[in-house]
């Protein structure tokens, strides 16, 4: 299984950081998945308007995810992490980009 995590990469390193986890674990808790299976891909996007992009694309493909909501420093939705997702699934997303520092 593949938890997928998409943050914005206009924000400084350290919100990044704090905001994948965030938005993880806040998943993990609406999905009530085991964490033990899964492997977690983190995704880079530029900006809150290719975010918006990825909750249209998760939509089309039927996935559930959480989207994660900073009310601190006006950052507003900083990351979206998916449900986990099969091998099959995964596949739909290739077209994304690993996150890099």
């Amino acid at each position: 299984m593949y938890t997928f995590t998409f943050i914005r990469k206009d924000l400084p390193l350290q919100h990044q950081i704090v905001q994948a986890c965030h938005s993880s674990l806040e998943a993990g808790a609406e999905f009530n998945e085991p964490s033990n299976t899964h492997n977690l891909v983190l995704i880079q996007v530029a900006d809150l308007e290719e975010l918006e992009s990825v909750d249209t694309k998760l939509t089309a493909c039927g996935f559930r995810f959480h989207k994660f909501f900073e009310p601190d420093n006006n950052l507003g939705y900083t990351s979206i992490t998916t449900e986990p997702l099969t091998l099959e699934q995964k596949k739909k997303l290739s077209n994304f980009k690993l996150w890099r520092p």
